[in-house]
Formats: structure tokens, sequence, C-alpha cells
């Protein structure tokens, strides 16, 4: 009863240790997260296949098969969206089975994939 006074005590307040507390709990233990790593993995996966269509998208819209004089304008944004995808999709898989392995050579080479994907996607931005 004591603890639970305690707790219902730190919440009413709202104070900042309350929700930091919360959200240590929340990856305390390992299955947590692991089970966060998978859900990002999947977010990852539908995001990578938003960029596929929309770069295939724009390719269409450009018609860019039908162009005789192709601007590099027009090629650099669908080519990196539609190989960033790829590329994305590829990582999330990756990191999906190294979540599950749980090797932490697979977990680095994932973090580095990652790293080198945001990177990528920066490009296109550009």
């Amino acid at each position: 009863r004591g603890r639970a006074d305690e707790k219902n005590r730190r919440f009413r307040g709202g104070s900042l240790a309350a929700s930091t507390s919360s959200i240590v709990d929340a990856f305390s233990s390992v299955e947590n997260r692991k089970s966060w790593a998978l859900i990002i993995n999947i977010v990852l996966l539908v995001s990578s296949l938003i960029l596929i269509s929309t770069g295939a998208g724009l390719m269409g819209f450009y018609r860019i098969h039908m162009l005789e004089v192709i601007s590099i304008h027009f090629l650099i944004v669908p080519v990196v969206l539609t190989g960033g995808g790829i590329f994305t999709v590829l990582i999330a898989l990756f990191g999906m089975l190294a979540v599950t392995k749980e090797d932490p050579r697979l977990l680095i080479a994932y973090c580095i994939l990652v790293a080198f994907d945001c990177l990528v996607l920066l490009t296109g931005i550009v």
C-alpha cells in the first residue's frame, strides 16, 4: 500500500521525474526494448514503401521514359527516393534480423546502415 501511495503522489504532482521514470520503466526489460525495436523497424518498412511509391509516381508524372532530353534535375529526386526506399526496405529487414538474433555485431552494422541511409535520403532533399 505504501508503494502505491508514493506512486500516486508522484503522478498527481505532474513532475518531470514521474514522467521520466515511466519512460525508463517502458524500456527496463529486454523484451520491451526488443518490442520497441521491432515496431521501429515496421515503421521503417512502411515508410520505405511510401518512398518507393512516391519515387515511382514522380517518374510516371515526369514521363521520364518518354523524354528525349533528360535533365538531371528531373532525375535526381525520383531516383534517390526510389533507391533510398529500396535501401530502407533492406535495412528494415536486416534490422528485424539483428533484433531477433541479438548479436552485437549485427546491431552495430544495422546502426551504421541506418546512419548511411539517413545521409542518402538527405541528399534527395538537398
